[in-house]
């Protein structure tokens, strides 16, 4: 079977090795090519594969080859389409096949990702906002604030109970906000930006996940942004994490459900 990493415009120079210590071959069809390698159906036929990767001792091994063949891809060319694991043909002629029926939106995709790379911002909550920072960012405690002190005894502490409910809901808004901030932001300064599902399982709260394609010609001014971010939200209250840059998957890939032929 023909195992398929990533699809470019033409084949890249340099040798490479994938899944299993297999050489990294090319298969090209109507102006485009496949990086491709064999692998065996015993391992990579739809049931193996679909219980191999239930283990994680077979696939940790094996997604960190296919990780490493594209990341080399993507250091040296100016677009690229990376592939999602598992992405298989039974032969050389399905690889063409299937570049030459989705030619032209290939074409479109690498466009899309020409001279990008792929980058991950995920913007946490790791306390909630303190009184004193809440009512920096918000008027409305910081009016509450002057007329309890300007109030009677009596009315003061009627006054202190409107308070503490105002700045719970003050630091639930402060939380969108940094998030919603931070999402325009980086729209400012991004070629694209996709925001992903938040995770459900989290230590800590996630208040953003974005995948950013960013203009290798742009990353300086990218990355400053985020550290202005980082003053903005700063840490203990919030921390901002950056990954990247990488293939760009969420931007260039296709979903292995269009590509895979069993």
């Amino acid at each position: 079977m023909v195992y398929a990493y990533a699809i470019l415009a033409q084949p890249s120079t340099g040798l490479l090795t994938g899944i299993n210590g297999q050489p990294v071959r090319w298969i090209v069809a109507s102006g485009l090519a496949a990086a491709v390698s064999d692998v065996s159906a015993e391992e990579f036929g739809e049931g193996p594969l679909n219980e191999n990767v239930r283990s994680m001792a077979w696939l940790e091994p094996r997604a960190v080859e296919h990780q490493n063949v594209n990341y080399r891809l993507h250091e040296t060319v100016e677009a690229m389409i990376p592939l999602s694991f598992g992405t298989v043909f039974l032969d050389d002629e399905r690889v063409r096949q299937m570049l030459r029926n989705r030619s032209a939106a290939l074409r479109e995709r690498l466009e899309a990702v020409r001279g990008a790379g792929e980058w991950v911002l995920s913007l946490e909550l790791l306390h909630a906002p303190g009184p004193e920072l809440v009512a920096q960012a918000s008027p409305a405690v910081q009016a509450l604030r002057a007329e309890i002190e300007s109030s009677s005894p009596g009315r003061a502490h009627l006054l202190r109970r409107r308070m503490a409910e105002l700045e719970r809901d003050e630091a639930r808004r402060l939380r969108d906000v940094a998030a919603e901030e931070t999402f325009a932001r980086m729209r400012e300064v991004a070629a694209d930006v996709y925001r992903e599902a938040l995770p459900v399982d989290s230590v800590v709260q996630p208040l953003l996940r974005l995948s950013v394609l960013v203009r290798r010609q742009h990353e300086a001014e990218f990355v400053n942004e985020v550290e202005q971010l980082r003053v903005r939200w700063p840490e203990p209250t919030y921390r901002l994490l950056l990954t990247g840059p990488w293939a760009p998957y969420r931007f260039g890939g296709i979903d292995p459900n269009e590509a895979v032929d069993g």
